[in-house]
């Protein structure tokens, strides 16, 4: 049997689906499993032990700003490729877009799952309810496989590196000498889109207090889109850091963050990948999506956010005009809060 997955999204959702994937080959221990994944997410996803193949595709429809024709040719690109394949069962996770189901239900696969967005989903032969209001991410992609058939309990997260990525985000990071029980922390300034952004100055003056009052080693991660972002903060700061933006592949991350005592990060794909280490996790998270929908889980993750009127607002910037913005309320002293708790239950167990 030929089975296909589409996860066409971003870091974040691909991990929050690891416990779907798990339990979709615990089902089908002997089958071909393949997943359909953007460019920045195969690295994890050919990492995945649950995946035989991994494809990638660019959904253009996905993207802000794209023009119609783009979007429609992208969507059909996509199908004509997944009707080339000899598809038994295909399940599209995604509920966001009507191109989805309407894409899954063209794809050819003799079994064709995915969620009821009304017309457009006429093609699927299982058209599944929308998920429960509020309920997490986790949850959403497991209801998809529940209402096939495919039930856990196992909701946990997990991530696969080897040896190799160890070493090799071992010869990218700078040889420090760490004294004895002096924490180590890393702090990831970038975020997916303007909405999510917590500010230069808040970043800068966090660093800076972390290291006056804890003399933790501090390291900074982020993409190579967060460059400039980097300079902002690091400029006329005065305490040592290391920059390790753009240095570090996805699997790198994962492997520098095994060896830290504690993550900081917005709501972005590299928090979920923290949580999914298992690393303590302090998440600074906007008002731009529903936080119990889409935080990152674990028993050692906090989250700090604000409720404004207009949460969730969904948009890739701020759409106020009034001087608000909701990640301004998310202070440094709250996040210095965090910081200590944390450090102070970790030293506590040692």
């Amino acid at each position: 049997m030929e089975i296909v997955l589409l996860r066409l999204d971003r870091i974040g959702d691909f991990i929050l689906g690891i416990p779907s994937f798990r339990a979709l080959r615990q089902a089908y221990p002997e089958e071909h499993i393949s997943v359909v994944v953007p460019s920045f997410v195969a690295e994890l996803a050919k990492a995945c032990p649950y995946f035989d193949e991994v494809y990638i595709f660019e959904a253009l429809w996905l993207l802000p700003g794209q023009p119609f024709i783009r979007r429609w040719g992208s969507a059909w690109k996509l199908t004509r490729f997944l009707r080339s394949k000899k598809i038994d069962l295909l399940f599209n996770f995604r509920y966001q877009s009507r191109l989805d189901p309407l894409i899954a239900g063209l794809s050819g696969a003799g079994q064709r799952v995915g969620y009821d967005l009304g017309w457009v989903s006429r093609f699927l032969t299982l058209k599944v309810s929308q998920p429960v209001e509020d309920s997490h991410q986790i949850d959403r992609n497991l209801h998809l496989l529940n209402e096939f058939g495919v039930t856990t309990a196992d909701k946990s997260l997990e991530l696969w590196f080897n040896e190799k990525a160890h070493k090799s985000a071992e010869n990218r990071t700078p040889s420090q000498t760490l004294l004895p029980n002096v924490p180590k922390i890393a702090v990831h300034i970038g975020a997916a889109t303007p909405a999510k952004h917590w500010g230069t100055e808040s970043f800068a003056t966090l660093l800076y207090e972390i290291h006056a009052q804890t003399q933790a080693e501090l390291y900074v991660l982020g993409g190579e889109q967060d460059m400039s972002f980097i300079h902002e903060i690091l400029d006329g700061l005065r305490c040592p850091v290391v920059n390790l933006v753009g240095k570090l592949s996805l699997l790198e991350i994962a492997a520098f963050l095994k060896d830290c005592f504690l993550f900081i990060g917005c709501d972005t794909g590299t928090t979920h990948l923290a949580s999914a280490v298992g690393v303590p996790v302090i998440c600074l998270f906007s008002a731009a999506n529903e936080v119990d929908v889409w935080k990152p889980v674990g028993s050692q993750v906090r989250v700090l956010t604000h409720h404004p009127e207009c949460s969730p607002c969904r948009c890739h910037e701020c759409p106020r005009t009034d001087g608000y913005f909701c990640m301004d309320e998310i202070k440094v002293e709250d996040v210095l809060e965090e910081v200590k708790m944390i450090l102070a239950s970790l030293k506590k167990k040692k």
